[in-house]
């Protein structure tokens, strides 16, 4: 059974100017520069994405939804202004990138559904995981790091938030 770790970042949730730095893909860690902030922003197609209570709510149903859909485990679901965690397992043979890809492809779908902003970029294009390893890593992240963000956070067992906007119900 693959169980993994995945974060999805929000777009353009880090920016170059950012006091702590930025990754460039290829290249790792790089110093602040405001130079390459500007033409980050230039180039920009759409305003910074941040997670707001109602769209941790939807990132939350809405995985929920794709894992349950899929016969996936979710396990629990971390939220913030900046990034979600999600921690998932499957059984057989199915490359990370595709549960990466078909997590954010969907996750956009729903946020862009739920928010009257169809065809509007909410991640950054990679996310990050980390393969979970043995029991003991698993229990680290449910029991303390993907509960210690400040957003909205569920674990498997816990009740569901309530679908607000309806996105689940308006399937096209």
């Amino acid at each position: 059974m693959a169980v993994y770790h995945f974060t999805l970042h929000a777009y353009r949730s880090w920016s170059p100017d950012h006091k702590r730095g930025y990754t460039v893909r290829g290249k790792g860690y790089q110093k602040p520069d405001r130079d390459r902030a500007g033409q980050y922003n230039h180039r920009a197609n759409f305003s910074k994405v941040e997670f707001d209570s109602l769209l941790q709510e939807i990132l939350i149903l809405g995985t929920h939804d794709i894992c349950r859909q899929r016969s996936w485990r979710l396990h629990c679901v971390g939220t913030e202004a900046s990034h979600v965690h999600i921690v998932i397992s499957w059984r057989g043979f199915k490359p990370w990138r595709e549960v990466m890809e078909k997590l954010k492809n969907l996750l956009s779908l729903f946020l862009g559904r739920a928010t009257d902003q169809p065809g509007r970029k909410w991640f950054v294009t990679d996310g990050s995981r980390k393969r979970v390893m043995n029991q003991q890593h698993l229990d680290h992240l449910l029991t303390d790091y993907v509960p210690d963000h400040p957003g909205l956070f569920w674990i498997e067992g816990d009740p569901l938030p309530e679908d607000r906007t309806g996105f689940l119900q308006r399937r096209s």
